[in-house]
């Protein structure tokens, strides 16, 4: 996933960097073309303008698709946390209680069985 959203970003700002120079006028779009007829260029632009929607908009997809799985990430690593926490809390009021060695010794009869 994260892959995929870097690829994305490098597209976006190829892109970006392509139409920037295009517009300022340091790539002729008349050389990409190969020709000076003005619907030619009219329809560049066009699909310039598509092209840039469709990266945008697959760019904001993948970020909302990457912070959602990270924040999935995020709530399983505090469930684990919290039974973790969960599991020490009940050994220690086993060992307040001292009846640790008891429930060590049936925790060991559990584990043979």
């Amino acid at each position: 996933m994260k892959a995929l959203k870097a690829l994305l970003d490098v597209l976006v700002f190829g892109y970006i960097i392509f139409t920037v120079l295009l517009l300022a006028g340091a790539i002729d779009e008349n050389a990409i073309l190969n020709t000076n007829a003005e619907d030619q260029v009219l329809t560049l632009y066009k699909g310039l303008v598509a092209a840039g929607g469709v990266v945008m908009l697959a760019r904001v997809l993948m970020s909302s698709v990457y912070v959602a799985d990270l924040k999935h990430d995020r709530y399983r690593a505090e469930l684990k946390i919290n039974n973790l926490k969960a599991t020490l809390y009940e050994k220690r009021q086993a060992f307040r209680s001292n009846s640790y060695k008891e429930t060590f010794a049936e925790e060991q009869q559990a584990e043979v069985a």
